[in-house]
């Protein structure tokens, strides 16, 4: 979903980020924040940017905000939520889930509310939400989400606004610009005036990518292929809750494989790398975005295929990583100036048939060679193992070469983007929660929402009663009807016997 958001430029988000580090070195919180949400601010973009963008470039709000929720994320365990510290019942019956994509590609974080019960444990409920949600951030780097609200065969006795205000407000205050689509599925008539209420909870730019679809117009927001038999379409996919592949939990003092704040020599990631004409490159023609046969040994479609194209506004540049094998693939990254380029992840899994996308950064300070010296080795073998950890892979990546002849590797040169599309790319993104609200507006919102539902049902009631009564009405007209019009009805039948021989 195309939505303009200001978008900062790199000093702004190294202004926020020294901001954080002064603040963390001068005044460090009680608790130490996560590993993992340090390693995001100190060495990647995306987090950062994304505050930024939330709060239209207002840097004090922007930052407050980051160390706001970097407790929550502490004090929650967000980072550390695994299948095993949540409800079981809840998450195996599938009332909550990720599965498929829209027509972005974002995931789709689907709510089956038919499943919901008012009885439930709200609390227990939203901890499955910030699982998934994590979980599909690990996997993709933070990718944006779109979230399905399945309604379809859902009524009053399902609708948990309480349930609804929550995931508003986890949205709204700890995921930052994290949403592209808000998709109410085939909302019920009775409801709509529910939907209406909520929407005043949502900021502005959020009520922007909220849709109400049917099955008449979802594939303008999903493609068919990838709706649902239920929804319309031709994915005939029953929920069973699989458990995420083993990952090596961050820890102090131990960053995972790929992470810039690792020492490089023992990673072996960032260490210069040369090109000579040795390494075997893989063919960048338009038959590399085909389907091969494993014994093709292509096993990696990249997008684009022979450029990292950085764009000039903000330094920033994505090459899309495919899997095209049968089997899941591992890749590594080098460039020939790690003193340039931040890179995000350098290296990970990739299973089959699925995607990843690596974010290349230049960094503030260094400029871009001008003659093509600047470029990035892409490295990519199968592996058995899908379910190894960030470890596994470097160490798998150690005892491997550019030129073993199970690697397969591409060649990327570096180029500056002077096009304004890259500009618009990262300027059109979702901004689910762009504008903030009190906590007392927000409950004088909810409590209208109540009131409004509860009129709703009653309003219900009485048209009920009042179908009724005059059904009886019309019924009791008739009734009378048929009696005046009878054959033994008249006036005849008033008079008394003993008249009628006198009119004789």
């Amino acid at each position: 979903m195309a939505i303009k958001v200001k978008v900062p430029t790199t000093a702004q988000i190294e202004e926020l980020r020294q901001r954080f580090n002064t603040k963390y070195a001068e005044a460090p919180p009680t608790v130490p924040f996560h590993p993992v949400d340090l390693d995001r601010i100190r060495n990647d973009h995306v987090w950062l940017q994304r505050f930024l963008e939330m709060y239209d470039l207002d840097m004090e709000t922007s930052f407050t905000k980051l160390w706001d929720t970097c407790i929550w994320r502490q004090s929650y365990g967000a980072n550390d939520l695994t299948e095993d510290k949540l409800n079981q019942q809840y998450l195996n019956e599938g009332s909550v889930f990720v599965h498929s994509h829209d027509v972005d590609g974002k995931p789709l974080l689907i709510f089956r509310v038919k499943l919901h019960s008012k009885t439930k444990n709200v609390d227990e409920l939203i901890r499955i939400v910030v699982y998934w949600v994590e979980r599909k951030q690990r996997e993709t780097h933070m990718t944006q989400l779109s979230i399905f609200f399945d309604m379809a065969g859902t009524g009053l006795a399902t609708m948990d606004l309480d349930f609804v205000k929550r995931i508003v407000e986890t949205f709204k205050l700890y995921y930052p610009n994290s949403l592209n689509y808000i998709l109410v599925f085939e909302l019920a008539w009775v409801l709509n005036a529910a939907f209406k209420v909520i929407k005043t909870l949502l900021p502005p730019k959020a009520v922007e990518i909220l849709k109400m679809i049917s099955k008449k117009d979802v594939t303008q927001y999903v493609p068919k292929d990838n709706c649902l038999v239920s929804w319309g379409g031709s994915d005939s996919y029953e929920f069973q809750f699989v458990p995420e592949p083993k990952r090596a939990l961050a820890k102090p003092k131990a960053a995972n494989a790929g992470d810039d704040d690792q020492p490089h020599d023992e990673m072996g990631l960032d260490k210069k790398v040369t090109f000579s004409n040795s390494v075997r490159m893989a063919p960048h023609d338009s038959s590399n975005g085909k389907l091969h046969t494993p014994s093709d040994l292509v096993m990696l479609q990249l997008e684009p295929k022979e450029f990292v194209n950085i764009c000039k506004d903000n330094g920033e540049a994505k090459v899309s990583l495919r899997n095209i094998c049968n089997k899941p693939v591992v890749y590594k990254i080098q460039t020939t100036s790690p003193e340039k380029f931040r890179v995000r992840p350098r290296c990970g899994i990739i299973p089959q048939n699925e995607s990843t996308e690596v974010h290349i950064w230049l960094k503030s300070d260094q400029i871009l060679s001008s003659d093509g010296k600047d470029k990035f080795l892409v490295m990519a073998t199968c592996t058995s193992d899908s379910e190894c950890g960030s470890q596994a892979v470097a160490d798998m990546w150690r005892a491997k070469s550019s030129t073993d002849p199970d690697v397969e590797t591409f060649r990327l040169v570096c180029r500056m983007d002077e096009k304004s599309e890259c500009a618009k790319t990262t300027n059109m993104k979702s901004d689910s929660s762009s504008s903030e609200f009190g906590a007392d507006k927000f409950q004088e919102q909810a409590q209208k929402m109540e009131a409004q539902l509860n009129f709703t049902k009653h309003l219900q009631y009485a048209t009920l009663a009042l179908l009724l009564l005059l059904f009886i009405g019309f019924g009791f007209l008739m009734y009378e009807q048929m009696i005046k019009h009878s054959p033994a009805g008249g006036s005849c039948r008033k008079a008394p016997a003993y008249t009628c021989p006198k009119r004789k």
